[in-house]
């Protein structure tokens, strides 16, 4: 890369929302993108790669550290970073319908992918964001991750972990205000997208209210472009409404 390049990240370039939300970039061709995913052969379908530079991490704090020295290095100016890493269930693991399920095995799983590694990337990625002119920062929250919004109890490491996210990043929009007062931090609730994440649950979502991913890029995108730099965390929705915390 050059200096002073403009460039746009994404984490989690494999999931189904990362992979749609570069392939809009792709189609708008407005600046390079940067895609960071587990294994660059997971995104080779993912279209013409021409602008996309990808780049294999295991988002181990030495890994990411790297990656953020070469950007810095670069003179990067980062406009929008969105971190799609994100899990709902795994082998031998369900969300918990009662407490008598909670496993720390999978309490530890869970929040390792929704609270640890998000702000793992954003930790390396800190001196970036204060030295970036006007970065919009994103992560996959939830709106189970509300307290407030919390009406039926149950998925105990889920919602605690996207609770946990949301905290961190409102210190981090605190933190950021007082460095670099035009970046912006968002917590986004992307609704629910038809995805392997939310498969098993979709029988209880209208078609509807079901997205494609390629409509939850266009959502995430037209949310991103909306947003103010106003030293707070935004809390919101696919239709950029707010989440009662």
């Amino acid at each position: 890369m050059s200096d002073t390049d403009e460039l746009d990240i994404v984490f989690g370039a494999s999931s189904a929302i990362g992979g749609a939300l570069i392939q809009r970039w792709q189609r708008q061709g407005r600046r390079p993108i940067l895609a960071v995913t587990r294994s660059a052969n997971s995104i080779s379908d993912i279209g013409d790669l021409n602008r996309v530079q990808v780049e294999a991490s295991d988002y181990t704090e030495a890994d990411l550290s790297a990656l953020a020295a070469r950007l810095m290095s670069a003179q990067t100016n980062v406009t929008r970073l969105v971190v799609c890493n994100g899990v709902l269930q795994g082998a031998g693991y369900r969300p918990e319908r009662a407490l008598a399920q909670i496993d720390s095995a999978a309490m530890n799983e869970v929040f390792e992918v929704n609270t640890f590694l998000p702000m793992r990337v954003l930790s390396a990625m800190a001196p970036l964001l204060k030295t970036s002119a006007a970065p919009i920062v994103a992560a996959l929250s939830a709106r189970v991750g509300s307290l407030g919004d919390n009406r039926r109890g149950g998925w105990y490491s889920y919602r605690s972990s996207k609770a946990a996210l949301n905290m961190m990043l409102q210190c981090l929009a605190h933190e950021l205000v007082r460095v670099n007062p035009s970046a912006k931090v968002v917590a986004y609730h992307p609704g629910t997208v038809d995805t392997p994440l939310s498969k098993p649950f979709q029988a209880a979502v209208s078609p509807e209210a079901l997205l494609q991913p390629d409509q939850a890029a266009e959502a995430l995108d037209s949310v991103l472009s909306q947003v103010v730099a106003d030293g707070a965390l935004s809390y919101v929705d696919w239709r950029g409404q707010p989440i009662p915390w």
